[in-house]
């Protein structure tokens, strides 16, 4: 009987090595967390912008010195540009203008008001974080950004020294210097010949296209695809600079609502009129929201013509005749799935008749996957609301029975299971 007890004791010893060694060892499912993901419903394309656009004309001759930036607003009777003699009267206005910024940030820090408020501490966080965003912006090619976070670093850091040199530092002679200096070229410096100002509250761009009196919302319905591609053309490769009138020295975009048309690929119907989108622009990520208006199609190409109508107006949206964009339709957040790891299994499902409260149950075909739940593998199904051609996403808060976050889906060896 000993014996007996031996050898029954050894084989279950064995087994249960062998077990834990098989499962060690066994590569025939290869397993991946299911994770949290999200996903944009977009098509990306060349849109082309139509606007109610006025050229800005100046006749005569001379310089053009411009008082608002690209993309800058204007009010009614604004002075958007100063014509004078030649170049160099405009030199030194702008010499004037960056001297005057000089002595601006002086005079503020040598302030008595802003020195008696100013802590070391403070000021040296701030020197901190200025410097930081200097270079920060400089890797990023920001270089509005660069350009105010090198002024703040230089006024946190002058006043910095002042502050704890007890006064001993002081800026005095080169406030001085700085007075003498824009006095000097005030005296060389000419007034303008001519102005040009804004009749209508805009925003103002100083390039001209030439497409000012041709894209205008009234043209959309003439539009055509080929249209479309050779103004693209045309833009990309400057071409159509040599339709701008030469009297041009700039547009003014006068309603601040505006359009949009792109080609695109709609053979899903994915895309209907009358559907709200996020147009975002690839090189500077500024968006706004815009509605689908039409989806026109044409002969000669399966995509089809999609006009946006947008009413919010900015300066990322006005400096360009073409931008490279994406318009998205929704986003969404699930669990997500390999494409490869889908499988399709018959299960129960519960049905529950609206009119009498009954509940039925009935096999039916779902989509699904495998998963390892401990030593066992297990069947979960999906609650898609996403699908792209390489993963699907199923639903966050499925009921029981569902693919869940962090489950190990099996993606490979599976087919040995069934399908």
């Amino acid at each position: 009987m000993t014996n007996v007890l031996l050898v029954l004791l050894s084989v279950s010893v064995i087994s249960t090595v062998a077990i834990i060694v098989y499962h060690f060892f066994d590569t025939s499912y290869e397993t991946e967390t299911a994770i949290r993901a999200t996903a944009n419903e977009s098509k990306v394309f060349d849109g082309v912008y139509i606007r109610d656009e006025s050229i800005l004309k100046y006749s005569g001759s001379g310089a053009v010195s411009y008082l608002i930036s690209d993309g800058g607003k204007a009010a009614v009777g604004d002075v958007i540009a100063e014509v004078y003699e030649d170049e160099s009267d405009i030199e030194v206005g702008q010499q004037i203008e960056a001297l005057q910024q000089q002595l601006d940030i002086l005079e503020r820090i040598s302030n008595v008001g802003t020195l008696e408020q100013a802590q070391p501490e403070d000021l040296s966080r701030q020197i901190t974080e200025y410097y930081k965003d200097i270079v920060y912006s400089k890797d990023d090619s920001d270089f509005t950004v660069l350009e105010e976070a090198q002024q703040q670093f230089l006024e946190a850091y002058s006043t910095y020294q002042i502050v704890i040199s007890n006064g001993v530092v002081s800026f005095a002679d080169q406030i001085s210097n700085l007075n003498m200096q824009i006095s000097t070229l005030q005296a060389k410096q000419s007034d303008p010949i001519g102005t040009v100002t804004a009749s209508d509250s805009c925003y103002f761009v100083s390039q001209t296209d030439g497409y000012e009196s041709i894209l205008t919302p009234d043209s959309l319905d003439d539009l055509t695809s080929m249209d479309l591609e050779e103004i693209i053309d045309a833009c990309e490769s400057d071409s159509s600079e040599t339709n701008v009138d030469e009297n041009a020295i700039g547009k003014t975009i006068s309603e601040y609502n505006w359009y949009m048309v792109g080609m695109i690929d709609n053979s899903d119907l994915k895309y209907q009129v009358g559907d709200t989108v996020t147009l975002r622009i690839i090189s500077s990520s500024a968006e706004s929201t815009a509605t689908i208006e039409a989806l026109n199609t044409f002969s000669d190409t399966d995509e089809v013509m999609v006009v946006l109508y947008c009413e919010n107006m900015s300066s990322d949206f006005v400096q360009n005749r073409v931008d490279h964009v994406e318009m998205v339709l929704g986003e969404y957040k699930g669990i997500k799935v390999p494409r490869d790891a889908i499988r399709v299994q018959s299960v129960e499902e519960t049905i529950i008749n609206e009119e009498t409260g009954e509940t039925t149950t009935e096999e039916v075909n779902a989509r699904g996957v495998y998963v390892e739940d401990g030593e066992e593998i297990v069947f979960r199904c999906l609650d898609v609301i996403y699908e792209s051609d390489d993963y699907v996403l199923s639903s966050l808060n499925a009921d029981d029975g569902y693919l869940m976050l962090y489950d190990s889906i099996i993606v490979e060896g599976i087919d040995a299971i069934g399908n």
